[in-house]
């Protein structure tokens, strides 16, 4: 489907997430419940939304007009399952990384064989991830072509990360010699330091969030295991960058408390992520969120620290697809703020 047809879709159906209610969800002083689709509590977003929705819950009760909102969270194992509940009308927003909405918008992997009618709008950034790889230490694992034959866990096969990691490695030349040697292991985040442990992985890919911190699920891999980064080899960067929305970069090391690396820096690409909201919900609410993000980041942060410091209105739009419509509430909230929005798309709701 071409982006001009899938925004005529976007604009017929993209009102499924209040199926039962007449209008739109909120303003006028009503109570709006949002049912928000994250992966879980141990990763970066799920803490992020998690601390969000306590001080939604703080600050909401007296908005005008939009009136009390309420933001719930529900875990659904990964972005593309959120994407997909989004569709089907079960959520009115989510967090999402940047590759995998634009994975869908284009109908590509994991969303080839079943498109999605419906997409979110972008509300306004989260935090941006550092992708990189590593190794148990004495495995022999060094450089990213020492992989093939090894037990590599690339992330839960739920998740859009994994599906990111996937077209890297894909690029890179190195996905069907991972499959073909047997060397994907699956699992979730809850059994891989386990797995580790056991001597069923011998190499993962993580991430640290927003120059912060680990996910809490790499907190406990950081704890049980002895591990080393693996160097990105030229063929790798290479994939790397010819990998839609990501590129390489080598940042100072950071969030690994209990490793010793012996190196400064480390191989990372890049993962944007952000909240996302369905054209169903009022323009008053989406203007309220933005408003309490920007009034409140310290007060989230106590949360997750990763979340990007939304005191400065230009870094809520740092992290924008200039190809997806921004929610109507936050493009004016972040307008009013000075933020130049003129390189985006203000998005309409069913109001």
């Amino acid at each position: 489907m071409s982006l001009n047809r899938r925004r005529d879709v976007l604009k017929a159906v993209g009102g499924l997430g209040a199926v039962g209610l007449a209008g739109c969800l909120g303003g006028g002083g009503d109570t709006t419940s949002l049912s928000v689709g994250i992966p879980s509590s141990a990763t970066t977003t799920g803490q992020a939304s998690n601390s969000f929705q306590r001080v939604v819950q703080e600050q909401s009760g007296d908005t005008e007009p939009a009136g009390e909102i309420r933001w719930q969270n529900q875990e659904t194992g990964g972005d593309p399952p959120s994407l997909r509940q989004h569709a089907r009308g079960n959520l009115q927003g989510l967090t999402a990384g940047n590759f995998i909405v634009a994975s869908a918008q284009q109908d590509l992997p994991p969303f080839e064989e079943e498109p999605l009618d419906a997409l979110p709008q972008q509300m306004f950034s989260i935090t941006p991830l550092h992708m990189h790889v590593l190794s148990l230490t004495g495995s022999g694992i060094e450089t990213t072509d020492d992989l093939v034959g090894s037990n590599f866990w690339p992330l839960p096969p739920e998740w859009g990360l994994r599906q990111q990691a996937q077209s890297v490695f894909t690029n890179a030349g190195l996905w069907s010699d991972l499959e073909d040697s047997d060397s994907i292991v699956n699992a979730g985040t809850g059994e891989v330091a386990g797995r580790i442990e056991e001597g069923d992985v011998d190499a993962l890919v993580a991430y640290g969030a927003g120059f912060a911190n680990l996910a809490g699920w790499a907190t406990e891999v950081d704890a049980r295991a002895d591990l080393q980064l693996v160097e990105f080899t030229d063929s790798f960067i290479e994939g790397v960058n010819s990998t839609r929305g990501t590129s390489h970069s080598q940042i100072d090391t950071y969030g690994w408390e209990q490793q010793s690396f012996g190196q400064d820096q480390m191989d990372v690409y890049g993962a944007d992520f952000q909240f996302w909201l369905n054209s169903e919900v009022s323009r008053d609410v989406g203007y309220e969120l933005a408003r309490i993000s920007h009034e409140n980041t310290e007060s989230i942060q106590e949360g997750q620290p990763a979340y990007l410091d939304h005191s400065d209105a230009e870094t809520m739009a740092s992290l924008y697809l200039d190809d997806v419509p921004i929610h109507p509430g936050p493009y004016d909230f972040l307008e009013e703020q000075d933020v130049d929005m003129s390189a985006y798309t203000r998005g309409e709701t069913s109001e």
